[in-house]
C-alpha cells in the first residue's frame, strides 16, 4: 500500500469520506494560515475560502491542484476529493479514482 493510500485509509477511518472542503481546511491549518491569508495566496476572497471550506461552493480542479501544491499535500488526493464532490452534487453514487 502506498503512503497516499495509507494516509487516505486512515483519514477516512477517522474523519469519514474525504471532501475537498475538509482537504482545503486541513491544508490551510497545516500552513498555519487564516482564511484571508490563504485567499490572498490563491487569489480568492476570504468569503470564497470560507464557502469552499463549508462545502457551499465547489472548487475547480485547477484550484485543487494549486491548494495541494502550496500545502505540500498529495495532488491526487486533492483532485479525487474535488471530483468526488462534483459527482456527489450531480446525485451520482459513482466513486472517483485518480491514478
Amino acid at each position: 500500500m502506498t503512503i497516499d493510500r495509507k494516509f487516505k485509509a486512515q483519514f477516512d477511518e477517522k474523519m469519514g469520506p474525504l471532501s475537498f472542503a475538509l482537504f482545503m481546511r486541513v491544508a490551510r491549518t497545516t500552513l498555519g494560515l487564516t482564511q484571508e491569508q490563504l485567499g490572498k495566496k490563491l487569489g480568492l476572497s476570504r468569503a470564497n475560502v470560507c464557502d469552499i471550506e463549508k462545502g457551499r461552493h465547489l472548487a475547480s480542479t485547477e484550484l485543487a491542484v494549486k491548494v495541494a501544491r502550496k500545502a505540500g499535500l498529495p495532488e491526487k488526493m486533492a483532485l479525487q476529493a474535488c471530483l468526488q464532490d462534483q459527482v456527489r452534487k450531480a446525485g451520482s453514487e459513482a466513486k472517483v479514482a485518480v491514478s
